[in-house]
């Protein structure tokens, strides 16, 4: 049995176990010690509390009630900037509970200790939808503060700088827009105006300068910003002596002086090359009407390439690299990266006969043709094959989740019928991994009618039925019963008082849990925090984005 397989019976012993023994049944991510290669706390500091050590705390049977926050504007992105109202000042946020975010006293017990030291190393999460969602809701929630002595982290700051990782520019200048004058610093500050730079809000962003003149005009990059706002603004002799001031620091930064000498008129200034932009970089270039140069797209920040593929004047065959990127990591709308598959030209008999030819290459060009061709498919078996092939070739090469969410308006229409059998497993699969359960299901009872008969219809069974049962409407696994009486007792035998889901602290769960499936999130995670994580997240009432996480793991598996 491979170790994938393994991870997945684990998964799913603990999915099955988890609804009749949840009485009996409790599990402790900080019970398991991180590996190394996830942890990493700076020097001379402690590692991370495990249960025996964090104090035994229930909440109380009354929670606060949440602050109303007032609309005052919006951002690039649609997200709405509230006014705050009295809550412990740096973890308000833009999402109430009933939207979107946790309750208000989600971190009610909860060490701040633990969360300042957890929370700036939360990965940004990529490859797992499900994580990613997860993180952005923990971030931007609007919740009191946890309590106890801090270590100096200023948790606006720390999520925001999570959030820009992930490349939610706007999801993070909305958040520092709530952040009290008095808890920013040079760092928020600077965070603050680089998010509002590439959530193509330069208005707000030269106006965030002025605002934190007095916290951070010592910074070089604060200072190149205020430059750059006072060529906008045609204070061209302010700009001078701002320009004086960076060049008598000695500040190495090429870029920034030729688009200086761009923006103030210089014809013969020329910028060939950036191979790692910055988001003023990019904010001077658009101020310039100029190009991106090619070489930028060759950076892995989101937002960055979220830019670059919304960029017209960039090459094609750039900008939908970068597209494909960016939506694999969340900064770029799906629909956004559909549109960039249709803006590629194909001669018409290209696209008939869309799955010889885009077998030849294996890079975006290649799934765009697969795309186009789904779209104009006519006859139903034709569009069947297209996308099986595009879905193939995406669990073979990576991006599955993404081909999934690429192609999901030609899937779903589609209806299960007996010629299409050998579809099913395809289908139901992407369907399951999609949410769309009732659908998926649907290409299972095709299957299992013809499971007798059919070999492709009995292999559909086998592997639709693994993805049914974990999103919780499929027919109950067998399993070894002495296996699971053994897996209860010793997690009973492991159940501290101090188990945050146990003791519902929602925050700290969910931290945790993010910590604990890491980087490489449920496709490569060690399968006892797999289960541990997704355990943990149902206790707490996350069963959804439970489900999620261990689809994603079966999917990795290659079930």
């Amino acid at each position: 049995m491979t170790s994938s397989r393994t991870r997945l019976l684990l998964t799913l012993g603990l999915l099955c176990a988890a609804g009749s023994a949840a009485a009996q049944t409790s599990t402790v991510i900080t019970n398991t010690t991180i590996p190394a290669s996830q942890a990493a706390p700076a020097a001379g500091t402690a590692p991370p509390p495990t249960a025996q050590t964090l104090p035994a705390q229930t909440l109380p049977a009354q929670t606060m009630p949440a602050p109303s926050v007032g609309t005052t504007g919006t951002t690039a992105g649609g997200v709405e900037v509230g006014t705050l109202g009295d809550v412990t000042p740096d973890y308000g946020g833009t999402l109430e509970e009933g939207g979107g975010g946790f309750p208000i006293d989600m971190w009610k017990g909860t060490d701040r200790a633990l969360v300042e030291r957890l929370l700036p190393q939360l990965p940004a999460a990529a490859s797992s939808p499900a994580m990613r969602d997860l993180t952005r809701r923990l971030l931007l929630s609007n919740a009191e503060a946890p309590a106890g002595k801090s270590g100096g982290v200023n948790l606006f700051g720390a999520r925001a700088d999570r959030l820009r990782a992930m490349g939610l520019s706007a999801d993070a200048a909305a958040l520092l827009a709530l952040q009290p004058a008095r808890n920013a610093d040079a760092l928020s500050a600077r965070q603050r105006i680089d998010a509002l730079l590439l959530a193509g809000d330069v208005d707000g962003a030269c106006k965030a300068v002025d605002d934190t003149r007095k916290l951070a005009s010592g910074d070089a990059a604060w200072q190149e910003a205020q430059v750059f706002c006072q060529l906008r603004a045609g204070q061209n002799d302010r700009a001078a002596l701002g320009l004086d001031l960076l060049r008598e620091q000695k500040q190495e930064d090429p870029a920034f002086f030729t688009l200086v000498d761009i923006l103030g008129g210089n014809q013969a200034a020329k910028l060939d090359s950036l191979p790692a932009p910055t988001a003023l970089d990019l904010a001077m270039l658009r101020a310039a009407h100029m190009p991106i140069p090619r070489d930028a797209a060759q950076v892995h920040d989101p937002a960055v390439l979220a830019m670059i593929a919304r960029d017209a004047s960039i090459d094609a065959a750039i900008r939908l690299a970068a597209a494909e990127q960016a939506a694999a990591a969340g900064s770029l709308p799906i629909d956004q990266l559909q549109m960039a598959y249709a803006s590629v030209p194909y001669a018409p008999g290209d696209l008939g006969n869309a799955i010889e030819v885009s077998s030849h290459d294996p890079g975006p060009g290649s799934r765009a043709m697969l795309f186009q061709a789904a779209g104009t498919a006519v006859q139903t078996a034709q569009r069947a094959h297209i996308l099986q092939a595009a879905l193939d070739r995406a669990r073979r090469q990576g991006g599955y989740l993404l081909a999934i969410q690429a192609n999901l308006q030609f899937l779903l229409p589609l209806t299960p019928a007996d010629d299409l059998i050998w579809f099913a497993a395809d289908a139901g699969r992407g369907l399951y991994a999609s949410g769309h359960f009732e659908q998926a299901n649907a290409w299972l009872a095709l299957a299992e009618r013809r499971a007798a008969s059919d070999p492709q219809a009995a292999a559909a069974v086998s592997s639709l039925a693994v993805y049914a049962r974990i999103a919780g409407v499929g027919q109950p696994l067998a399993w070894d019963g002495a296996a699971v009486e053994k897996w209860r007792k010793a997690q009973a035998a492991n159940n501290p008082a101090g188990d945050p889901a146990a003791n519902r602290r929602i925050g700290e769960t969910v931290l945790l849990a993010l910590y604990a499936l890491g980087p490489d999130g449920p496709g490569g995670v060690n399968p006892i925090l797999l289960s541990r994580a997704i355990s943990s997240l149902r206790q707490i009432g996350l069963d959804a984005e439970a489900r999620g996480i261990a689809i994603e793991a079966a999917i990795a598996a290659g079930v």
